[in-house]
């Protein structure tokens, strides 16, 4: 397949996946608020945050204390960080986190919940019925936990588009395969990214 036709994939699938981007640009995190005495910061509107995202403030502090290397206390509204932060270095954490434990892998949409099954945490998507475990969890190495041109992934098929092509997502990015089945365990090599959705091409199923 040549690049014109990765490029079509990809005008195609940006067409089918538009009204779920739609759908989670509506939730709008609300700016940290910060102020700094000595060498701490305070997020006075963590609380706001923390109703926005829908999660157990617990949970979030707890990410933010390892994805930042530095202990942190929630008193109320407020989150105390334990030396200087920007809020722009926050507001990236808080995005890593959507991205990873609210945001569905599949469509996009922030409407979802975490549920315990057996020893795994699993996301189910209230909008279109998706069930994921939640990938990068725990890793505190988020940087890493992206999709990226020339590069080869293990992925799983969750879907089949209107055109035969498969589907899976990876870290928040939806790749189409062409050929793929649902259920298909394969490891893809990823050609093009586009604007969140990539093509990806089987190099080896797994046995």
């Amino acid at each position: 397949m040549g690049n014109y036709d990765y490029s079509k994939l990809l005008d195609r699938a940006e067409g089918t996946f538009s009204k779920s981007d739609k759908r989670e640009s509506r939730l709008k995190i609300p700016e940290p608020e910060t102020m700094g005495e000595g060498k701490i910061t305070i997020v006075r509107n963590f609380g706001e945050i923390v109703d926005m995202v829908n999660r157990d403030p617990r949970h979030i502090a707890k990410f933010l204390m390892k994805e930042l290397g530095i202990g942190v206390t929630q008193d109320g509204n407020r989150l105390t960080i334990n030396r200087k932060v920007s809020p722009q270095a926050i507001s990236e954490k808080i995005r890593q986190y959507m991205d990873t434990f609210v945001v569905c892998y599949e469509c996009k949409s922030p409407d979802t919940e975490i549920r315990r099954i057996g020893r795994t945490d699993v996301m189910f998507c209230k909008a279109c019925g998706a069930q994921n475990p939640i990938r990068g969890a725990g890793t505190g190495r988020t940087e890493e936990n992206k999709v990226e041109e020339g590069r080869t992934y293990n992925v799983t098929v969750s879907d089949v588009g209107q055109s035969g092509e498969g589907k899976a997502s990876l870290y928040g990015v939806t790749i189409i395969i062409p050929g793929g089945k649902r259920g298909d365990e394969v490891r893809v090599y990823i050609k093009k990214i586009r604007k969140g959705v990539a093509v990806g091409e089987v190099i080896k199923e797994k046995k």
